[in-house]
């Protein structure tokens, strides 16, 4: 081995040490627990990326917190749904049709606006489970006055069924990752390199 893949190999390690431990202090200190909350509203309202993308390598730096980490993420995105289905329902006009209409999304909204007078709660848990973005569902639900209660407990339970299974996925098959994030080598490697 020469001296620059050695000198490479140590850099990347040094990496990922620092990653693994920046990632465990976001799970164990409440300025990274609010910051996780923060992301996950933000995530739920404006912004449609998978908020799994910042939290399973977080569970999976420190696995003991993931319950909590799923908590405040839960916590974030119902909160962020919440608003988004009291804009939907107090300033449909004024302010959702506008965005709606910016984004593109008219079609779409009126199909789910007439799925919701129909019932929704199923549409709700459905979008919320899948990797879609839930903006579209809980603007339909505010503008079709669809029971918030229904709305919230759809979302929860989605959401919960969601976060929590992921958590659970990365305790039960997430050791290689965890040990990835502790700078170990894989077990196929380690016994080829004895």
């Amino acid at each position: 081995m020469t001296q620059q893949a050695v000198t490479q190999g140590s850099r990347l390690k040094h990496v990922w040490k620092s990653l693994r431990e920046r990632l465990a202090g976001l799970a164990s200190g409440r300025k990274g627990l609010g910051g996780i909350t923060l992301a996950s509203f933000m995530e739920t309202t404006i912004i449609p990326v998978p908020i799994e993308i910042i939290i399973t390598p977080i569970m999976a730096a420190s696995r003991a917190r993931g319950f909590i980490v799923a908590t405040v993420t839960l916590i974030g995105s119902v909160a962020g749904a919440a608003v988004l289905y009291l804009l939907a329902w107090g300033l449909f006009d004024d302010l959702v049709r506008p965005m709606i209409e910016m984004m593109g999304w008219q079609a779409d909204f009126d199909g789910l606006e007439a799925k919701f007078k129909e019932g929704g709660f199923w549409m709700v848990f459905a979008i919320s489970i899948a990797p879609i973005p839930m903006q579209i569902a809980a603007l339909a639900a505010g503008a079709a006055s669809y029971p918030v209660w229904m709305f919230l407990i759809a979302i929860a339970a989605s959401r919960a069924l969601r976060y929590y299974g992921l958590w659970l996925l990365v305790l039960g098959f997430g050791t290689g990752i965890a040990r990835l994030f502790a700078g170990e080598k894989p077990k196929s490697e380690a016994d080829t390199s004895a």
